[in-house]
């Protein structure tokens, strides 16, 4: 058993003293109160029994004596039931009393009660009793005198003295005194005289028997020998309480001497491990410098002879920095030194210092004072390190850096260039083989250009996997943080591959547990390129069977939700010591894939560093001729504000513009060649200019609905001619962007010039279609804004009467499908109209202010509000609102017309009215299917 350690000891004596302080104090508490009723029961038994002797020489001629003796019965008798009552668990005065207090005192208690009420009992009846008595004899003699006074003869005399000596005569003779009512009434009263001190004899007995005083005694020796056992106990438990301070004592003895032992052990470690110490500080190879508080030395180790070269005795008693500083020092670092040492502060710092023979050498110091209890400095230790061969490997390093560097801006450049090259002919290659195709009537014809078209798309595919990699690796890859909904992911991917999959004569199934009218925050494009690179591996390594995508929301290990997808193919499958490297750039899983089916080896690895930048983890298992499975999750936040895309669904409602007027500014003539022919079928005009600054000469002169601007061209690039048209023409014309380049960077530069989108080559001609849908409302205004910019000179409110509910296009009937519930519904509209009327102020105040930035940001919060409410109008003109003022200061040195403005703020205050006619019961439900231009 193992034994109790000192506190164990401890803790339990300390208890057990507890215990016994405890008992001793409830033993005096007892003591003191069992004295208390000792001295109660034994002055009241002297007083019973001194009662007693009173009522036995009490006369009742004595008034006074009679009533004392009365008065000090009811005062015993009272003093009796005190102390019953005070001995009772229930009626006990204080609690600590009925702790103490046993049932043997309670009994005794009781056996006293008992007697004293009985003997006081006994004395108020022989009181009575003599009483009586005195009544009778005083009552006696008064009829005897009377007798007397009435008969005087001899014979009458005898008889009356007789019967009051309780004797009487009984004579034949008859005397005329025993028939007296006074003779009668004085036997009777002799009679119960009798009785009286009969009754008298007997009570006396019972009151003075040797009982009474037997149980007193008794009772007395009760209480003292309850007196005596108290303090027996009082003792034993007093020896007790020493016996636990004696082993106390006995064990803080035996405490002191292990410590003592330990603190001697430890001193004598301490003294070896100060050796060791010494020991490893004077052979240590670092330098160790111990200074005074003033910074002088008082004692270096050999390492510091070592790396300075100066002795012991060359240094003591100077300072290190005047010996061991010099030119090419720090001073910075000196002076963060020394203020650290006067804020007696530990310090590292990295400095040259100079060796004995003059020549530098770069080491790391650490500073640390030492403080005595009293907190004043006594000696600062200094541990200096060599590190001059890192300091040389550091600049080694940043020298390849740099180097590194230049070689990976020389790749993206040379990335850029070949990327511009590359895609320039293959926009003519693609560009004229659109054109041609519809031209064809010969099926073989037909087939060829078909051809063509699909291994241009492949060389461009096989292209942007190149760039994506050279983006990823350089760290250039920004991810964008949208409003999106799953079903805008999954559909175009579906109308893909449902004719490939038909095609191939393979199954192709879709399945998707989240809820359609669930939003989520991300980049929807890179969400859609995972898949589209996974797909079209899947498609095109299955020849038969089926491809399957689903989709669900999942938590992952570390609580993040996002989305869990899963692509499986019945395709070759993968052998099992490929699927390790299969992620890596440049690597397929069989090196026939390449001959067989083609690719870079570049798809998987991009796919595996977007879903790792989006913070999730892609896995994938195969069998070889069963199939293969990939099993992705992507953190996607869920969103809770319903979401509609105004972009893509104004494609559908809006119609493309007609006959209207297009500049395109392109210097290469094949490519100008595709852009006019795409331009003219749709029944366009069009004009080319072949470099920048002839476009803007062009513009001076001409007005155009439209302006394609390529981005390098001679003379003055696409940038430059964007600018000078936003700048200087002050032309709000449409600007369509058309690079080449596909970096995030050169994209940027269009839009910040003033372009109000951008188009990269090789042209497609759906492309083009969807950016004329989508800027439809831009299209063709320049001349109407032109005119009307006089018309609004500030921005105002309107009354109800004067605003055009026609324009109000807030889709109520989409609200009501995301919002079932009416209340719900409801509490949405009413947030709208809070929320317009606000941002109806503040744009009125932005604009009086001409802060640029304010109505930017206002426009972006109307565009997103007006995205959760399915108002097409607003947003798209809160969109143009945001991207004329991106990085704008001023707003009246911006290209924005204040026409612009005010059509915002009447379409907001229209939506405000018709949401408070639909709250007052009409009837407004909107026709949504025919949205018309804002302005």
């Amino acid at each position: 058993m193992k034994a109790l350690s000192y506190q164990q000891k401890s803790y339990a004596l300390v208890i057990m003293a507890a215990l016994v302080l405890l008992v001793l104090a409830t033993l005096f508490a007892k003591l003191s109160l069992v004295q208390q009723y000792q001295y109660a029961y034994t002055e009241l038994s002297h007083q019973v029994l001194f009662i007693r002797d009173q009522v036995y020489k009490v006369k009742v001629s004595d008034n006074h004596s009679y009533d004392k003796i009365t008065q000090s019965l009811v005062n015993v008798e009272r003093k009796v039931q005190q102390l019953q009552q005070g001995l009772q668990p229930l009626s006990s005065a204080k609690i600590g009393n009925s702790i103490i207090i046993d049932e043997g005192m309670r009994e005794h208690a009781q056996q006293y009660s008992s007697t004293v009420e009985q003997l006081i009992a006994n004395l108020e009846t022989l009181l009575r009793l003599k009483i009586s008595q005195e009544y009778s004899v005083h009552t006696v003699s008064l009829l005897q005198q009377d007798l007397l006074n009435s008969f005087t003869d001899a014979e009458s005399k005898m008889h009356i003295f007789a019967l009051a000596a309780a004797n009487p005569q009984m004579n034949t003779l008859e005397n005329p005194l025993f028939n007296t009512s006074q003779y009668q009434s004085l036997a009777v009263h002799i009679e119960l005289l009798a009785k009286l001190d009969e009754q008298i004899k007997l009570k006396s007995q019972q009151v003075f028997n040797t009982n009474v005083s037997d149980s007193m005694a008794e009772q007395a020796r009760f209480w003292l020998v309850l007196v005596d056992d108290i303090k027996f106990y009082l003792l034993f438990m007093s020896i007790c309480l020493l016996g636990i301070y004696a082993i106390n004592y006995r064990i803080q003895l035996r405490e002191q001497a292990r410590k003592e032992s330990e603190i001697l052990h430890d001193l004598s470690k301490v003294e070896q491990e100060k050796a060791q110490l010494s020991l490893v500080a004077e052979h240590a190879q670092d330098a160790i410098i111990i200074t005074d508080s003033s910074g002088r030395i008082t004692w270096v180790n050999k390492g510091f002879v070592t790396l300075s070269g100066y002795k012991p005795e060359e240094i003591k008693g100077k300072k290190p920095g005047k010996i061991l500083q010099g030119k090419n020092t720090s001073k910075q670092e000196v002076d963060r030194i020394r203020q650290g040492i006067k804020q007696q502060q530990s310090i590292k710092s990295e400095l040259i210092n100079y060796h004995k023979d003059g020549s530098e050498y770069w080491i790391d110091i650490a500073i640390n004072p030492i403080i005595n209890p009293k907190g004043q400095v006594t000696h600062f230790i200094a541990v200096e390190r060599d590190s001059t061969a890192r300091k040389k490997m550091e600049d080694q390093l940043a020298q390849a850096v740099i180097k590194a560097d230049v070689s990976n801006k020389a790749k993206s450049t040379f990335l850029a260039t070949m990327s511009h090259e590359l895609r320039t002919p293959l926009n003519g290659i693609l560009g004229m083989a659109q054109i041609i195709e519809p031209n064809l009537e010969n099926p073989e014809h037909r087939q060829q250009i078909q051809i063509l078209l699909e291994s241009g798309n492949h060389l461009t595919s096989l292209l942007n996997d190149i760039l994506d990699f050279s983006k990823v690796e350089e760290g250039k890859l920004c991810l964008e943080n949208e409003l999106f909904q799953l079903k805008t992911v999954i559909e175009p991917i579906i109308s893909t591959y449902e004719p490939i999959c038909a095609e191939k004569d393979i199954g192709f199934e879709v399945k998707n547990s989240i809820n359609e009218a669930q939003s989520f925050k991300g980049d929807k494009a890179r969400v859609r390129q995972i898949i589209y690179n996974l797909l079209s591996n899947s498609v095109k390594f299955t020849e038969s069977g089926r491809v399957t995508l689903s989709f669900k929301q999942a938590v992952n290990e570390a609580g993040t939700s996002g989305v869990a997808m899963c692509i499986q193919d019945s395709g070759i499958g993968i052998r099992q010591e490929r699927l390790d490297s299969i992620f890596d750039p440049f690597i397929q899983a069989e090196s026939s894939t390449t001959r067989q089916y083609g690719g870079t080896g570049l798809g998987l690895s991009i796919v595996k560093q977007l879903v790792e930048l989006m913070g999730g983890v892609i896995t994938v298992s195969s069998k070889v001729g069963l199939g293969t499975r990939f099993d992705i999750f992507i953190a996607l936040e869920r969103a809770q504000t319903p979401v509609n895309t105004p972009s893509e669904t104004s494609q559908v409602k809006q119609t493309l513009p007609e006959n209207i007027r297009i500049l395109i500014a392109e210097d290469n003539k094949v490519n100008a060649l595709v852009a006019k022919t795409f331009c003219q079928r749709l029944g366009h005009s069009v004009e080319i200019a072949y470099n920048g600054l002839e476009a803007i000469n062009i513009l001076k002169t001409k007005p155009f609905d439209l302006v394609i601007m390529d981005n390098h061209m001679p003379e003055m690039d696409g940038i430059e001619a964007t600018e000078y048209i936003r700048k200087t023409l002050h032309l709000s014309v449409p600007v369509f962007a058309c690079t080449a380049d596909v970096f995030k960077e050169a994209h940027d530069n269009m839009i910040h010039a003033g372009a109000n989108h951008v188009l990269t080559k090789p042209l497609q001609e759906q492309s083009f279609r969807d950016a004329l849908a989508q800027f439809t409302h831009l299209i063709g205004k320049e001349q109407q804004l032109t005119a009307s910019d006089n018309k609004v000179v500030a921005l105002s409110r309107h009354q109800p009467q004067e605003l055009n509910t026609t324009e109000a296009d807030i889709d109520y009937r989409q609200l009501r499908a995301v919002l079932a519930d009416p209340e719900t519904f409801s509490q949405h509209i009413a947030e709208f109209n809070e929320f317009a009327e606000g941002s109806i102020t503040q744009l009125i105040a932005a604009y009086d202010d001409d802060n640029a930035a304010d109505i930017c940001q206002l426009a972006s919060i109307i565009r997103d509000k007006a995205a959760a409410f399915f108002s097409a109008r607003i947003y798209t003109l809160a969109l143009e609102i945001t991207e004329t003022l991106a990085g704008v200061e001023s707003v009246l040195e911006s290209q924005l017309k204040l026409e612009r403005l005010q059509q915002l703020i009447n379409l907001l205050e229209v939506n405000i009215h018709q949401n408070q006619r639909l709250e007052q019961g009409q009837n407004i439900e909107p026709k949504n299917d025919d949205i018309s231009d804002v302005s």
